[in-house]
């Protein structure tokens, strides 16, 4: 038995080939029956995310049924095989194990470290529960799982130093104001950075944000998804005594805050800090006014040199990660290894059980006894013995069968039954 995985993913597939094969909650149930119906495959595992579709296959006959795999993604995206293997990876083994693992752990998604693909595995090894196949296999590889992407949380700095410039938007403000949770936010535009920006600011307990733009159906928007404000565009400038970080990305030729405005705003203030985040191109913000005291302005240019810093920090956190991942695929390896000594094991307590169940039916009718509760009793006692017995021995079998080292058959008897000169 080993795992085997058919994937593809954002490094390897566009979005427009993920689309076609990426899978719903109502689709799941369906596309798992088709899986385990295959002969040989045993248990399954699929991933599907908006970056990734992978299916995990727990089986005896690798290449048949990864070829199995392979008709089937090209069966629903309609696509001629030799053009799907263009998008597509194979890995058995300790590579698949590796591979998923690394997924776990975000060191193989499309922001390096981010920790919602780990939510995004629990789910789907519960949809495996719901509509597969979940047996002991899947089971060992969920706990495996789980453990590797703990460690590697809570062991690296994987998950720190922002690395999308939405997010190092918002952790700059935090720099200078601490908790936000007594500041006030201007998200001004409502493109994607902008919706970012905001969902980053209420994810921080800000205590107010609002929300302008030229449409303001889409200010309308955008403020009920962060539970802000929307403000006319042409009345935003009124507002800005009373917010103290401003976040701005329109598609406006010219500044729409100047010096003159802030010069002003800034008297109404009493100059305590205000904090400015322009990811405009070209620029929304007048870099003059970072001459006035307590503004800080911060351009997108700022905060690419801050990303790609963060990126190179969490480059040298996922070397460390590795190694965390490294470990976990050998332990689970051993406890694979370990499996070929169970059905020994079986054998041998069925044939203990067949002696045991031999000798009471004996002495039952050499001593004529007939009385259900003695019987009972006496099995029980004859039992506990056995598994007492049995125990040392079954034991030290299923530790030590996947060990190299060789023992005569004396040392290996006192291995066995704890037994000491």
């Amino acid at each position: 038995m080993q795992i085997a995985l058919v994937g593809l993913n954002h490094n390897t597939a566009p979005v427009e080939i993920r689309e076609k094969l990426s899978l719903k909650e109502d689709e799941l149930q369906k596309e798992y029956s088709l899986l385990l119906s295959t002969e040989r495959i045993y248990e399954a595992l699929i991933i599907s995310t908006c970056n990734r579709v992978e299916y995990y296959i727990i089986t005896d006959d690798f290449l048949c049924n990864v070829e199995a795999i392979i008709n089937r993604l090209s069966e629903r995206s309609n696509m001629e095989l030799s053009e799907l293997k263009n998008y597509i990876y194979v890995y058995c083994g300790t590579e698949a194990l590796k591979h998923l693992f690394k997924v776990a752990c975000g060191l193989d998604s499309l922001v390096l470290g981010e920790p919602q693909i780990l939510g995004q595995v629990k789910e789907s090894f519960n949809q495996a529960k719901l509509y597969g196949k979940y047996g002991t296999y899947l089971k060992q590889l969920e706990q495996f799982t789980l453990k590797t992407a703990k460690k590697v949380r809570t062991h690296t700095a994987i998950s720190e130093n922002p690395v999308s410039v939405s997010y190092a938007a918002v952790e700059l403000a935090k720099k200078i104001f601490g908790d936000l949770k007594n500041n006030t936010a201007l998200i001004i535009g409502a493109g994607e950075m902008c919706e970012l920006a905001a969902k980053h600011l209420q994810t921080s307990n800000i205590k107010k944000i609002y929300v302008t733009n030229r449409t303001f159906e889409r200010a309308v928007t955008l403020a009920k998804e962060v539970k802000g404000e929307p403000i006319p565009f042409d009345s935003f400038i009124d507002k800005l005594p009373k917010i103290d970080i401003v976040i701005s990305s329109t598609g406006a030729p010219n500044y729409i805050v100047t010096y003159q405005q802030m010069k002003a705003i800034m008297k109404k203030r009493k100059y305590s800090p205000m904090f400015f985040i322009d990811i405009a191109v070209p620029r929304d913000i007048d870099p003059d006014i970072s001459n006035l005291d307590n503004i800080y302005v911060y351009d997108i240019d700022d905060l690419k040199d801050v990303v790609e810093a963060n990126k190179r920090e969490r480059e040298k956190e996922a070397q460390k990660a590795l190694k965390f991942i490294e470990y976990y695929v050998g332990e689970f390896n051993k406890w694979l290894e370990s499996l070929k000594i169970v059905p020994t094991i079986k054998l041998i307590r069925q044939n203990y059980e067949k002696i045991k169940d031999a000798e009471l039916e004996k002495f039952f009718t050499k001593n004529k006894i007939e009385d259900d509760l003695l019987k009972k009793q006496i099995d029980y006692l004859l039992t506990s013995y056995m598994n007492k017995v049995l125990h040392n021995p079954l034991t030290v079998l299923k530790n030590k069968s996947i060990e190299k080292e060789k023992y005569t058959i004396s040392e290996a008897a006192q291995i066995l039954f704890n037994i000491k000169e």
